[in-house]
């Protein structure tokens, strides 16, 4: 869940501009673009309280071609934070059956969790692939029987979850799917499971106790990872943020409510940079107003080179509140 203190702000571009004021910003930026200035709209500058502005590309002749956060005083920055994107990758583990037996059930066990969006691990489901061996089949026979049977049982879930695919000879694997989000609706939470081979012999016993023969095995190969600063992660934040900033109750009074805008890309490659301060409290109570300003700068594609307007935004807030705070170093470009 995302939860700022009491207000978040979301700001977002792929290049910095560099305008010599507010105004210049307004009539010349080029879409996308975002630029840091002194509160009274002149230049950035030392010390001096600041705000972010972004070309969003509205309707110029009504002034809504651009964003802008809250002030921001250096005095009252806590703390700058920098994250750098990473994608975020599946869980994949791979199954080998290693020994084939006659008359054994082999079976390749998912239990998924989460099951249904509940986000909770405790709510999860079994998903099962069974073979049972005869004379005469190989660990390839048996490894073909495995996979038809999860990828059937996967598609009668809506083959939505997970990928079962045969890699080898005697392997397969089970991947989990990349889930898409819809902005206050569905998160796109990563599919987490954990993987089990199970293999028995089917000789009926009164007395004997059923144990695993070790015949099939699993190992994760991939580690799931839910990545920094993905397009997933950049439409959940600011749909989240946006409430604070536009209407809390959107869509509550449709037809008769107001629209949202909207700028994040699931395609998009965002470092982040999050810049946490806060407003003392004017009056008796002593109290902190905490904010976030958070600026998701896209670098489009993943390359070095494309951190430059990241370190743009980095070198314009060493400027504002150097004195106040410390900020993240540059990254590399080359």
């Amino acid at each position: 869940m995302f939860g700022p203190n009491q207000v978040g702000e979301f700001i977002t571009g792929s290049t910095y501009e560099t305008e010599a004021s507010v105004q210049a910003f307004i009539t010349n930026a080029t879409l996308g673009s975002i630029q840091q200035f002194a509160y009274d709209g002149n230049a950035n500058a030392a010390g001096v309280p600041f705000k972010y502005y972004q070309a969003t590309g509205g309707d110029a002749l009504k002034n809504l071609d651009y964003e802008f956060s809250d002030t921001v005083d250096p005095r009252y920055v806590e703390r700058v934070t920098l994250g750098t994107y990473a994608a975020e990758v599946q869980k994949l583990v791979t199954y080998t059956v290693g020994t084939a037996t006659a008359n054994v059930t082999y079976v390749a066990e998912i239990r998924l969790y989460n099951d249904g969006g509940s986000l909770s691990p405790e709510n999860f489901a079994i998903i099962s692939g069974y073979y049972v061996s005869v004379t005469g089949d190989t660990t390839t026979t048996i490894k073909d029987g495995l996979v038809l049977a999860l990828q059937r049982n996967v598609a009668k879930r809506g083959n939505s979850e997970l990928v079962v695919a045969s890699t080898g000879a005697a392997t397969f694997t089970v991947a989990g799917k990349f889930q898409t989000p819809v902005a206050g609706k569905i998160i796109g939470k990563q599919i987490e499971f954990d993987a089990f081979a199970k293999s028995f012999d089917n000789a009926f016993s009164l007395t004997a106790v059923p144990v695993n023969l070790g015949l099939m095995t699993v190992v994760t190969t991939t580690a799931a990872n839910p990545g920094n600063g993905t397009g997933k992660h950049a439409i959940n934040y600011e749909w989240f943020v946006k409430g604070y900033k536009y209407d809390p109750a959107r869509q509550v009074g449709y037809p008769a409510d107001f629209d949202t805008p909207y700028y994040a890309s699931l395609a998009g490659v965002y470092n982040v940079i999050n810049v946490i301060y806060y407003t003392p409290r004017k009056s008796t109570i002593v109290e902190r107003q905490y904010k976030v300003l958070s600026i998701y700068v896209d670098k489009v594609t993943d390359t070095l080179a494309n951190n430059a307007a990241t370190n743009s935004v980095l070198a314009a807030l060493t400027l504002a509140i150097g004195t106040y705070a410390t900020v993240p170093a540059a990254l590399p470009v080359i």
